[in-house]
């Protein structure tokens, strides 16, 4: 039992210094409400486990908003399983990529053309293709 406290210990102090969500290494939960962002992030990692963590993901308390965490985290599950696909349909300026990127952030109206006008913008590079979509959307998608 000793064995597996300490193995726990040492991940969650590893993932303390790995993610920085604004609340602290920690995360949202009990431990970023009791702790704050400068209190010792292993123990707030160690609060957040207690189970409260989850509730307050589900229904947007304990520093925890679902909606545009959520969102931006389909977009991006969603850009690295199609990339190929949405690349393409930007390119092209339709395509059935393009309207699942649009109800992940629930757009209003039409964004196939503003998505072709910025391709080079969003495909400069490999790099960030999912924030560079929701920044050239940021004003027509609730993000």
């Amino acid at each position: 039992m000793k064995k597996i406290f300490v193995a726990t210990l040492l991940l969650s102090s590893f993932q303390a210094f790995s993610v920085d969500t604004g609340y602290g290494s920690g995360g949202c939960g009990l431990g970023s409400v009791l702790l704050g962002k400068d209190g010792n992030q292993i123990l707030a990692i160690t609060l957040n486990g207690t189970g409260s963590q989850s509730v307050g993901i589900t229904v947007g308390t304990s520093n925890c908003n679902p909606a545009n965490g959520d969102r931006t985290a389909k977009l991006q599950k969603f850009i690295d399983a199609n990339h190929v696909f949405v690349e393409t349909d930007i390119a092209k300026g339709n395509g059935e990529t393009i309207s699942s990127i649009s109800e992940i952030l629930n757009c209003n109206g039409d964004i196939s053309q503003k998505l072709q006008r910025n391709y080079l913008t969003i495909y400069h590079d490999a790099n960030l293709v999912s924030e560079k979509i929701t920044r050239v959307l940021s004003d027509q998608c609730a993000i």
